[in-house]
């Protein structure tokens, strides 16, 4: 069903960025990610996240290079680029999650004519779920690039890092405390409903939700936290400061896995 493959995007993007790095990231208002079933679908954003997300990820491979090359101060200015982006990438993910309107019903005549092949196709639209947790993915992208940098940083160049790391860790966990305002996981009597419910998602291919799709960003708190153990275990110029820095915010992320994990809790399998 195409909802099941939608609702693996996320974390099929997320993968395919923490591979490729900010390098693969471009402006494009639509991404495109492989499902476990071989098959491709394409997302397009609202272009008040899409064009910001664009703005913050070529920011952050600009930030790379400059560090690369020993040109810190000027790597501090564009790194400010890149937390100034990314908070209004969320921003603008707020926006449409408070703004959108509810999905249409499932015999809504436009999804019978998708579904039998009678209508015209066009893009397949984020849905509030989905571009919320492209921004988490964004902050992942940050938070991950950003901590493998340390290494060899100081002075201005680490102050910089260590602003930008902290921002990043920050805002995700404000993040997903307003998407768990918003949008409510189910209450633990009504844990077994979630499996019927994603089921019901699939069956009459409505857009993904919070609760299905949460679950499908822990693996990128894992990803960080191995990155930062591999840059301490790795590491060839990381001063004190930096190795603090680093133990700080893997405790972070820790926080924020257990809290994902606690609020929605993966859906179980069926039998």
């Amino acid at each position: 069903m195409r909802s099941a493959i939608r609702a693996a995007v996320p974390l099929a993007v997320a993968v395919g960025l923490v591979a490729a790095g900010p390098a693969a990231a471009d402006n494009k208002s639509s991404e495109k990610a492989h499902a476990a079933g071989g098959d491709v679908v394409e997302l397009t954003y609202p272009s008040i996240v899409q064009v910001r997300i664009g703005r913050t990820e070529r920011a952050l491979e600009r930030a790379t290079n400059k560090i690369e090359d020993g040109e810190v101060d000027k790597a501090a200015v564009t790194l400010k680029v890149v937390r100034r982006q990314m908070a209004a990438a969320w921003r603008g993910a707020k926006y449409v999650i408070r703004t959108a309107p509810p999905p249409p019903a499932a015999e809504d005549a436009r999804v019978r004519a998708r579904k039998s092949g009678d209508g015209p196709v066009g893009p397949t639209y984020a849905a509030p779920a989905e571009t919320g947790v492209r921004v988490l993915t964004l902050q992942h992208d940050v938070a991950s690039g950003v901590a493998q940098l340390i290494d060899g940083s100081h002075g201005t160049g680490l102050n910089a890092l260590s602003t930008t790391l902290y921002l990043t860790l920050d805002r995700r966990d404000q993040a997903i405390a307003y998407i768990a305002s918003v949008a409510p996981p189910a209450p633990p009597e009504a844990e077994d409903a979630r499996v019927p419910a994603r089921a019901s998602q699939e069956e009459d291919d409505a857009p993904p939700t919070f609760d299905v799709l949460m679950p499908t960003v822990v693996p990128q708190f894992d990803d960080e936290i191995q990155a930062i153990q591999g840059t301490e275990a790795d590491a060839t110029d990381l001063t004190a400061g930096g190795r603090r820095l680093l133990n700080a915010a893997a405790a972070q992320i820790g926080r924020t896995k257990n809290v994902v994990n606690t609020t929605w809790p993966p859906v179980p399998a069926e039998d």
